[in-house]
């Protein structure tokens, strides 16, 4: 979409968006309506999960993705956050 903040060579990415939510209807309907907000507009919303902080660490090395601690702090304070986009070119008819 236009004011996005993805490359203009990128014709979409997949990106994992982490957020708190009662349910996961809910989950779903957040995590759209802040993409549009943010510019990028959602396809496909494929797969949603439950985290439970409580008993598994979900602390990683990838880089861009939240930790414990942030996850935590989605959990108590809100807000969202996005991980890594993953861009994807344009297929041939559509290059211009």
């Amino acid at each position: 979409m236009k004011g996005t903040q993805l490359p203009s060579d990128c014709a979409g990415a997949f990106v994992n968006v982490f957020l708190c939510s009662p349910n996961m209807v809910e989950a779903i309907k957040l995590v759209e309506a802040e993409l549009l907000q943010d510019c990028y507009k959602p396809v496909n919303t494929y797969a949603a999960f439950e985290l439970n902080l409580n008993d598994t660490d979900y602390d990683t090395d990838e880089e861009g993705y939240p930790d414990n601690e942030d996850l935590m702090n989605l959990h108590r304070n809100g807000g969202i956050w996005y991980g890594p986009f993953h861009c994807y070119p344009p297929e041939k008819h559509q290059v211009q």
